[in-house]
């Protein structure tokens, strides 16, 4: 088995759990309502064996909105139990939080960071506003994203006066998982993102060095790999299909490999 390049850190794996989720949010492809899928317990448990032997910085849980799965409170002691040198950081829309208890017991028990989308899309911002106080009187490190084609500037405001009233942090972003008109990116280099070394993982253990990347074609290797860790750190060699449409795309300069062609995004 083939181990990890010395010197080499993953800084971000993004395990996603579920797709179902309990919003319907019109532009979100990473989620299908009640008709979504969970992640099986065996699968999670052969992704965190694979993360524990790898150097690791944070380790986020996502969805789908995670806290539906029923697996939920056992996949995140597991977690925190399994890769404890790592920052714990859940991806939500806060609407359990505000109405279960137990799964607010969980997220204080075994996460230091909790990322809330909160926009029209997802239309929650009675929760965020009863939830993020709440977090940070807990010590919990909170960021509140909003994506600002489906925000207006009041809304807006008020979210940034809530977030800086308690500590918490409040970003903004583009629908960056659809294309909305922006002029194409000129692909040369890789991606600076990809040598931040971020990992997406699907359901069925398929990995993605982008968050953005969530086309199965795109699939470089899988947590089942027996030398999974020497893919995670060996060089990317072609653009996602998503790069050319990319908000956050940024040209590193660097190419793959010498004497390597960098292969043309597929249609």
């Amino acid at each position: 088995m083939s181990h990890t390049p010395t010197g080499r850190t993953l800084t971000t794996a993004k395990i996603k759990i579920t797709t179902k989720c309990n919003r319907h949010c019109d532009w979100c492809i990473f989620a299908n309502g009640r008709n979504g899928m969970n992640m099986s317990a065996e699968t999670f448990h052969a992704v965190l064996e694979r993360l524990a032997g790898v150097p690791l910085r944070q380790l986020h849980i996502n969805g789908g909105e995670p806290t539906v799965h029923p697996g939920f409170a056992v996949m995140s002691r597991a977690a925190k139990a399994a890769l404890s040198q790592a920052v714990m950081v859940l991806g939500t829309n806060a609407t359990t939080l505000v109405h279960h208890q137990p799964t607010r017991d969980v997220v204080a028990e075994c996460y230091d960071e909790v990322l809330i989308g909160c926009d029209d899309e997802h239309n929650n911002y009675t929760h965020v506003r009863a939830v993020v106080p709440w977090l940070r009187a807990i010590g919990k490190t909170t960021v509140v994203n909003s994506v600002i084609e489906s925000i207006d500037a009041d809304r807006l405001a008020w979210l940034d006066e809530l977030c800086a009233s308690c500590g918490a942090i409040h970003v903004t972003n583009h629908v960056h998982h659809i294309d909305v008109g922006q002029p194409p990116n000129t692909l040369r280099g890789r991606c600076d993102r990809y040598l931040d070394q971020h990992l997406m993982i699907e359901m069925d253990g398929s990995c993605y060095r982008c968050f953005n990347a969530m086309s199965k074609a795109d699939s470089e290797f899988s947590i089942w790999d027996p030398d999974f860790p020497a893919k995670l750190f060996a060089p990317h060699l072609h653009h996602y299909r998503f790069c050319l449409h990319c908000h956050e795309y940024q040209d590193s300069g660097q190419v793959p490999s010498a004497g390597q062609p960098r292969q043309a995004v597929g249609s």
